[in-house]
């Protein structure tokens, strides 16, 4: 049995774990792959502030006669992604690693601005059995103007889909 985890380094997301490891007390050889999917409109490349300078006193000493220089680009967009990129094989490496020792599991980064599709793809392309993952249970306005991923997922897929609503912290 193959099951298709998408994660996207959120507390929700990783809600699931607890319930793929249940599964997987039950269903002997099954295999994980796990998801994240990322949209490249988010990830910014970074800026350092000019070096400090003294600027130069305006005549008549009440200022500054010409504006600060404009900071300079330490990290550009292309390196915010490899670095981007990077990060998330490595939290799910960790996931893999800490949560679901001894099971094979396979780590997967997909770049996209529709975290569903992308998500439907990889489920083909893999022949999951069933997709695993959270809902953050979003409803009335913030719904209809987020929409929900896993609800198109459901919507989309063709394939079953588990849908684990995340419990509130504790405390609040």
């Amino acid at each position: 049995m193959k099951a298709l985890i998408p994660i996207d380094g959120s507390e929700t997301a990783r809600s699931v774990l607890p319930t793929v490891q249940r599964f997987l007390r039950v269903i002997p050889r099954a295999e994980i792959h796990l998801l994240t999917v990322l949209d490249p409109r988010s990830i910014h490349g970074a800026v350092a502030p000019a070096p400090e300078q003294q600027p130069p006193i305006s005549p008549g000493g009440v200022g500054p006669a010409i504006a600060a220089p404009p900071p300079r680009i330490v990290e550009s967009h292309g390196e915010a992604m490899a670095r981007s990129d990077t990060e998330a094989r490595e939290a799910l490496e960790a996931i893999a690693r800490d949560e679901f020792p001894g099971v094979p599991a396979v780590c997967a980064i997909e770049w996209s601005r529709q975290p569903a599709e992308a998500i439907r793809v990889t489920a083909s392309a893999i022949d999951a059995d069933v997709i695993v993952m959270a809902t953050h249970g979003r409803s009335g306005i913030s719904h209809a103007l987020m929409g929900s991923v896993a609800e198109e997922v459901v919507r989309t897929s063709g394939r079953p889909v588990l849908v684990v609503r995340a419990q509130p912290p504790k405390g609040g």
